[in-house]
């Protein structure tokens, strides 16, 4: 009897020993090997809102300060209507697209310094619009037709470069074709360039920074190509070397850019904007086949605002270049009323024609929008 029993309580020690062996066992860690961080971690070429966070006010905070002062001769920019395309925009689903070597997103950095620049150009009472105002794409046609149908004085495409060459570091500035297809694209690009030149101070430069877009392709960048306005494009700094990637997400530096493209156009605008007007026909109609004289207003951007000198002739004689369908014609131009007018004894067939009238006032800026349309019926 004592050997049963004695079985039976070594039977119920053992069972209470595996029961306690067993919540041990279920208290200890799993090791399940080497964690896979993909699994755990997000993927930073694939992340969104890279930069540093910043108030929606930042700007608008610091404008007219000791280090961001607004100069006296920006107050021609008032009433310029500039469109400004921030970069890309709603590609954040194409892993490592238009990203530094941290991820650090390249729409985004177009995005707060064109939010920047808006700032400080209406300051000065600028008409501004911009492309687009969140992370969304906006195809290159769009991007170009929002300026055209809205009769922009000047449109600025801003963006960052990247190369293979992480040591790389500069500042070009680009316009569409040739340097005869719109002399004025060369003033803005050029105004805009000197800014960024001297507002970045980077340590590295180019031969030559301003850039024919032909030089990337052969029909140029397509937000060029769908411009018919006054038109630019920055490739500010590289957002593929390491230390640049870093200084780009910083509020500070978008700042910094903003305002050195603000006095590009600040300077720009203070030299003057030469603007052409059609007097007659003013509707642009004209009769198919019959002796024709047409008659325009130029303006130097300069004379209207009554300064000491301004009776003085500021448009450059020589730079007047008068065609119609590409093809050069004789004209009158006076000083006094800088009228100008074009006798076409022959008439023009029926269709649709273009005026192109290019001049340069005394500081060599060229006619903003140098195409007239026509229609002889």
């Amino acid at each position: 009897m004592r050997n049963v029993l004695g079985i039976a309580v070594l039977g119920i020690a053992a069972l209470a020993l595996d029961v306690l062996l067993t919540g041990c066992r279920t208290t200890q860690p799993v090791h399940a090997g080497p964690r896979d961080a993909s699994l755990t971690e997000p993927d930073p070429m694939l992340s969104v809102n890279t930069l540093h966070d910043a108030p929606e006010d930042y700007a608008l905070q610091r404008i007219d300060s000791d280090e961001f002062p607004i100069p006296s001769y920006a107050r021609h920019l008032k009433g310029v209507k500039i469109c400004l395309d921030p970069g890309h925009g709603g590609d954040a689903h194409k892993r490592g697209f238009k990203r530094g070597p941290t991820g650090v997103r390249e729409a985004e950095m177009n995005l707060r310094v064109t939010q920047y620049l808006r700032d400080l150009l209406v300051y000065c009472e600028a008409e501004v619009l911009l492309t687009r105002e969140e992370d969304l794409a906006v195809s290159l046609p769009e991007r170009g037709e929002i300026a055209n149908q809205w009769g922009a004085d000047l449109f600025l495409s801003c963006h960052h470069n990247a190369t293979s060459k992480p040591e790389v570091n500069r500042t070009s500035v680009w316009y569409h074709r040739d340097v005869d297809f719109r002399p004025a694209n060369l003033d803005l690009a050029r105004y805009v360039l000197q800014g960024l030149q001297d507002g970045l101070a980077l340590e590295q430069t180019t031969g030559v920074p301003l850039k024919s877009d032909q030089l990337m392709y052969k029909g140029g960048f397509g937000i060029l190509r769908a411009c018919k306005v006054t038109a630019a494009l920055t490739e500010s700094s590289f957002f593929t070397n390491p230390e640049e990637e870093q200084r780009l997400r910083d509020p500070y530096y978008s700042l910094v850019e903003a305002y050195a493209i603000f006095l590009g156009f600040a300077k720009y605008a203070a030299a003057g904007i030469p603007r052409l007007t059609m007097i007659e026909p003013q509707d642009g109609l004209l009769t198919a086949g019959e002796p024709t004289t047409l008659r325009f207003q130029l303006d130097d951007g300069l004379r209207s605002r009554g300064s000491w000198g301004a009776d003085r002739q500021m448009i450059i004689t020589s730079s007047i270049d008068v065609r119609v369908d590409a093809i050069p014609m004789e004209y009158d131009f006076t000083n006094d009323g800088y009228r100008l007018s074009v006798e076409l004894p022959d008439g023009l067939s029926a269709g649709d024609h273009t005026v192109t009238i290019q001049f340069q006032n005394m500081f060599k800026n060229s006619v903003i929008n140098p195409d007239i349309k026509l229609t002889a019926e």
